[in-house]
């Protein structure tokens, strides 16, 4: 790995008595993808709302090398971390319902001084780039499909141009065909941007074919947080190897003798 952009080490969320995550640590480079696994529960949204300072945070060092952020302790000044952006899992709660999909999408650009027509251009290239036409420019959240709304929120995340993208469960509730044009889409994206991803995940077959690294989540510790092919041939932890096996016993990997 390239000298990473991202550093998090030993991120802790204690709320009240309860230790919501413990001793959280990974890196991550310009144009990776991290992808983040585990069972309902296990810490996977709460990592995202506490690396966006939504929630009460400790850190031994999170640094985050765009913004020139170094912290130590207390990760509440990372909110609105700069550089980033946060597609959620779902699209038309993320979309306000009686605003054009283009305004929406440009509301991203807001710290630009552009004119009218400038930042509807810079839209409807964003709307491109997702592959939506332009006259999804005018419409609103329930006038599209599910699929589409999920690319809206996208091209909203790409139109700031962000070094890194968090996306959580970017994929459910859409069916194989849509997850299938969405995924190769996100991909496509993130080989011509080189923004780094960390996608919060339960589709082990999706971090199969698009990870670079796997971190396993389990009632908030890390389980196993390995590049992608040691973790597909010899996941660290029992609790990896039996989320792999259950993986290959529904078909959803191609190396299904991995968790054998």
């Amino acid at each position: 790995m390239s000298e990473p952009f991202l550093d998090l080490d030993g991120l802790n969320v204690l709320v009240g008595q309860t230790s919501l995550l413990h001793d959280v640590s990974f890196a991550l480079s310009k144009g990776e993808v991290l992808c983040v696994i585990g069972e309902s529960g296990s810490g996977k949204s709460t990592l995202l709302k506490a690396l966006h300072g939504l929630m009460p945070a400790t850190c031994r060092r999170f640094c985050f090398a765009p913004a020139k952020l170094d912290v130590t302790g207390h990760m509440r000044e990372t909110i609105g971390l700069p550089g980033t952006r946060w597609v959620m899992q779902d699209p038309l709660a993320a979309l306000t319902p009686r605003q054009s999909l283009g305004i929406s999408i440009g509301e991203s650009l807001h710290r630009q001084s552009l004119s009218v027509a400038a930042r509807k251009d810079a839209v409807l290239k964003a709307l491109a780039q997702v592959n939506l036409g332009a006259e999804f420019h005018d419409r609103r959240p329930g006038e599209v499909s599910l699929g589409q709304a999920h690319r809206a929120c996208l091209a909203r995340a790409l139109i700031a141009q962000p070094d890194l993208i968090f996306f959580d469960e970017p994929l459910s509730a859409l069916d194989a065909l849509v997850q299938k044009k969405i995924a190769l889409r996100m991909d496509l994206l993130r080989q011509h941007t080189r923004a780094a991803y960390v996608i919060v995940t339960h589709d082990i077959g999706f971090a199969e074919s698009y990870a670079d690294q796997i971190l396993v989540l389990k009632e908030g510790r890390v389980e196993a947080y390995q590049p992608r092919e040691d973790f597909f041939d010899q996941p660290a932890s029992a609790y990896a190897t039996a989320l792999l096996a259950a993986a290959a016993a529904l078909g959803a990997l191609r190396k299904t003798e991995a968790a054998a």
